[in-house]
């Protein structure tokens, strides 16, 4: 719970100097100079994926006690006062007094981003000539699923030391696959409601797999919110994604929330190496449209094509997180993270530049 605690100071300490500082305090209260030290963790989006997985989310760097107490002063090499002199994040130079290490503010990163799940299904309309209009309830959806892939370039800054805001925009494409049985009766009621029908036809269960492949652009917006204790931390990410893929006539938007706790260990000139452990709440719905061919069985090879649309949601919204992340120095840092169980699996890595 320390770190808790920590989070709650720091947070109450920035309201207090956001009064001194509305009250009239000079520029002399915060003083530039040199950059401090740094110590990272990391963790990941989400991709959305299409259908709405934006996974690099959790790409930051967080700040950190090291060995002090809290409120221990945080000094340099050469026994002066460590000076915070960047534009953010607010009050940085309040906390690093307290004796906080703050990652550099900005920073930029690649993400590319591969992931499957399963798909749940509902709402199937079918077209023999044109549009999809015609509901159909007597169909059987058979373990339909998804896989995309995905690169993303993130934007972040750390707003409040508690606090690091992004944004990302990239890249989607991906395959669905969707197998489904239907009773010819319900594919083909002009011919069935005849009377003389086609029992060959009507009384068949009739099988078919779409297999929609699309591309896309996908941007997303967040905020994480962060903590370091010692050497463990804590994240917690929130990000709303949107796709735009070729086709769909509207956008997917989605929402990712994907707590964390890590470790922290110091490799000395090696830099710093984290893992971490989580979970990934992931929640997506999207109509897609396309075309599906079933054997109709009457003549040998015989084939009908129609028009189809649907509402694809994925089957689970938690799966399980596990990761490392590399800081090499201040600057430079990798990723990779392998998300787990349920019906959803992916696998990101990233580099990231701060500045």
């Amino acid at each position: 719970m320390d770190f808790i605690k920590t989070l709650i100071i720091s947070v109450t300490f920035c309201v207090l100097s956001l009064s001194v500082t509305a009250a009239g305090a000079s520029e002399s209260d915060c003083p530039q100079g040199t950059d401090s030290a740094t110590d990272c963790v990391l963790s990941t989006e989400n991709t959305v994926s299409g259908l709405g997985e934006d996974e690099d989310d959790m790409f930051v760097i967080l700040p950190h006690l090291e060995d002090r107490e809290l409120g221990e002063p945080n000094i340099d090499e050469e026994g002066a006062p460590v000076i915070w002199n960047h534009p953010l994040p607010f009050f940085g130079q309040a906390v690093t007094d307290l004796g906080f290490e703050l990652p550099l503010p900005f920073g930029i990163s690649v993400i590319p981003a591969t992931f499957e799940q399963d798909l749940t299904l509902r709402d199937l309309n079918l077209g023999l000539q044109g549009e999809a209009d015609r509901p159909i309830d007597a169909v059987e959806f058979r373990n339909p699923s998804v896989r995309n892939s995905a690169l993303q370039v993130k934007f972040d800054a750390w707003l409040f030391p508690f606090m690091n805001i992004f944004a990302t925009v990239g890249r989607v494409d991906g395959r669905a696959t969707i197998p489904l049985s239907v009773l010819g009766s319900e594919l083909l009621p002009e011919q069935c409601d005849r009377p003389i029908a086609v029992p060959a036809v009507c009384d068949r269960e009739l099988e078919g797999t779409a297999k929609p492949n699309y591309e896309g652009s996908n941007w997303s917006v967040g905020t994480t919110l962060a903590m370091g204790w010692q050497q463990f931390f804590v994240v917690l990410p929130i990000v709303y994604a949107v796709s735009d893929v070729n086709i769909l006539d509207t956008d997917v938007d989605a929402l990712n929330i994907s707590p964390r706790v890590g470790i922290n260990a110091e490799l000395g000139p090696y830099g710093d190496l984290s893992f971490f452990v989580g979970a990934t709440y992931l929640k997506a719905e999207v109509e897609v449209a396309g075309e599906i061919t079933f054997d109709t069985g009457l003549v040998p090879g015989e084939q009908t094509t129609l028009s189809y649309r649907l509402i694809e949601e994925n089957s689970d919204v938690w799966n399980g997180v596990v990761g490392a992340n590399w800081q090499i120095n201040q600057r430079w840092g990798v990723l990779f993270e392998v998300g787990y169980g349920g019906s959803r699996s992916d696998v990101i890595a990233g580099l990231t530049y701060r500045f």
